[in-house]
């Protein structure tokens, strides 16, 4: 993905760093390499895994920190954080008590991965800091009280947030032990834990003010569309108030990023592995470029919905993670969309849907071998002779959406940041006619470089067709009754459990200005990837169930933290009771993590 430049503005390490931009794209780790010259930071495993790249965020003053992996976190998300680095922990002088410990107990042995460990150290000393002072201040008692119960938290609490991280020196229990220590000390009034004691408060910028209500406007006449305005937009819009009209666009936007999401994930779990991991994408999903496997596309939907909920939650509107049940036909579609594997007819789907409206019109065709491709496509796609292209395909929506934002930029000039937006918009609809176009027409043409040695690669008797079989079947049992404690129901109910974390994870993210975007992700390329790879391997797919109640089916925002927070405790307690069911790569710390992480909200 070329995302347009992002006004940069964090603090780092106390200092700030604002007035200019940087690739809205690139990683927090590489701007802290490239720019800063703070190469204390470690790059690992570059997809989130091995945290030798931690660093700490205050995702707002006054926030208690949380660990975020810095080389999956895009720049365009970090405006306005306060991050600590491994630089940053030492005050005056002196190390930070974790280092020290970490020294004094000679934990480490290569070192590589010591930096996140002391930041992610740092991060429990203080939230056990914390925790014990409201305890104290609570009931008035003093530090030495209930002892055995706060060591006992505090490990919990090390197990959580250290769990994850990746020793290759199996150095794990030196690491949770000192980091115990320091904390256990933190709450006596000591230094451990606050990775800026001792500087001055960070200067932060001002978060952008918020959309005025719909409410406000309502009572203001909106003016009708003149002529000249229909004009412009090309269509007849259902609404005069161009707010509105983005909204609705939007919306539809949102449903359709979302099951482009779904469907090409599910594709990707059909794919063969380990011959055809280059396709599937598993071993380099961190996104960084055009996206050359069945994975990379799947996460640029992810960003695509980004986009499309950033937008809608700029206009004052709530974001939007729902869609239809499948299979759906909408009127963007000129064939049902199902979940289904990844086969020659899937694949013209895609080709289709992704495609600018001159890139599958015969009529403009201006070479041989394009001209085969329109044909062969539309004899897949079962259409007889090629038809004109319909006029509301993908990217044809976001032409729209892009005119109405021209209109609400001549009535309400002042509103939004109109360029940086324009530009947004014109990388998704350019990534989709562009990018995924070309990776799907490879494939549909049999030219990816996964698929090339290979013989009639589409037909499911070759020895060369990379794709498994997969039976879609729903995960949810029947109303009153108990998931059958067999391995393939327990599958299915857990992945529909981390799908719909994964949404109502995303939900509360674009509330709350990126805060869960990295836990979403890590929902998605852990566990799920995870569950989708074994359930492949027993002929299943997915289910990919909606969820009845919504992602925020709250009465406010409080109540939608708790409802994401009981999704996610869910997840744990399944994965407990159905331990014996997961495969090996599960990764049973991804809940636990994320429940301490909507426990800083």
């Amino acid at each position: 993905m070329q995302e347009p430049q992002t006004d940069l503005d964090l603090t780092v390490n106390g200092v700030r760093h604002n007035g200019r931009q940087v690739p809205g794209d690139m990683s927090l780790v590489h701007f802290l390499h490239e720019d800063l010259g703070l190469t204390g930071t470690k790059i690992g495993c570059s997809i989130g895994e091995c945290r030798a790249c931690t660093v700490a965020v205050r995702i707002r003053p006054g926030l208690p920190p949380v660990t975020r992996q810095s080389c999956m976190t895009s720049m365009r998300h970090a405006r306005g954080w306060e991050v600590t680095t491994v630089e940053g922990l030492e005050t005056d002088g002196a190390l930070h008590p974790v280092q020290q410990a970490f020294l004094d107990g000679d934990v480490f042995q290569c070192g590589y991965c010591a930096a996140g460990f002391a930041v992610a150290g740092s991060v429990v000393a203080e939230h056990a800091r914390r925790k014990r002072a409201e305890r104290r201040d609570g009931h008035g008692g003093q530090p030495g009280e209930d002892g055995e119960e706060d060591s006992q938290d505090t490990r919990d609490l090390v197990d959580t947030v250290l769990g994850p991280h990746v020793c290759r020196c199996t150095g794990y229990d030196r690491y949770r032990e000192a980091v115990h220590s320091v904390a256990l000390a933190a709450a006596d009034g000591h230094r451990a834990g606050n990775a800026t004691a001792g500087r001055p408060p960070a200067v932060t910028g001002t978060p952008p003010s918020a959309a005025p209500p719909l409410g406000g406007r309502a009572a203001r006449s909106v003016p009708r569309l003149t002529a000249e305005e229909s004009q412009r937009l090309g269509y007849t819009p259902m609404f005069d108030d161009p707010t509105l009209e983005l909204i609705r666009l939007l919306r539809d936007g949102a449903e359709i990023e979302h099951s482009l999401l779904v469907q090409y994930l599910y594709a990707a779990f059909s794919v063969k592995v380990p011959r055809f991991l280059q396709l599937a994408g598993w071993p380099s999903h961190r996104y960084g470029g055009r996206p050359l496997h069945l994975m990379g596309v799947a996460i640029e939907e992810m960003t695509h919905l980004d986009i499309v909920n950033s937008l809608l939650v700029e206009l004052g509107s709530a974001p939007h993670l729902g869609r239809q049940q499948f299979p759906y036909e909408q009127d963007i579609y000129p064939f049902d969309f199902v979940l289904e594997p990844l086969s020659l007819h899937s694949l013209a789907k895609y080709v289709y849907v992704e495609a600018s409206p001159s890139a599958v019109d015969p009529d403009q065709q201006q070479t041989p071998e394009d001209r085969a491709f329109v044909t062969r496509l539309y004899e897949v796609l079962g259409s007889g002779p090629a038809p004109p292209p319909p006029p509301n395909q993908v990217g044809s929506l976001y032409r729209k959406v892009t005119r109405v934002l021209e209109l609400l930029q001549r009535r309400e000039p002042d509103r939004l940041d109109y360029p940086a937006w324009f530009a947004r918009l014109d990388v998704l609809r350019e990534e989709g006619e562009s990018e995924h176009f070309t990776l799907f027409r490879g494939l549909f043409e049999g030219t990816h470089p996964a698929l090339l040695g290979g013989t009639d690669v589409w037909n499911p008797d070759s020895p060369d067709h990379p794709v498994l079989p997969l039976r879609h079947a729903s995960g949810l049992p029947p109303s009153g009754r108990p998931v059958p404690d067999e391995t393939v129901p327990v599958l299915r109910h857990l992945s529909n459990l981390h799908y719909w974390a994964v949404c109502m994870l995303l939900d509360q993210s674009y509330r709350r200005r990126g805060q869960f975007h990295n836990a979403a992700r890590r929902h998605m390329t852990g566990p799920l990837r995870s569950l989708g790879t074994a359930l492949a391997q027993r002929g299943e797919g997915i289910p990919f169930d909606t969820f009845v109640a919504g992602y925020a089916p709250g009465l406010g925002d409080a109540e939608n933290l708790r409802l994401c927070q009981g999704m996610v405790r869910q997840a744990a307690v399944a994965q407990e009771r159905y331990a014996r069911h997961l495969p090996p790569d599960y990764a049973h710390t991804c809940a636990l993590e994320t429940l301490w992480e909507l426990s800083t909200a």
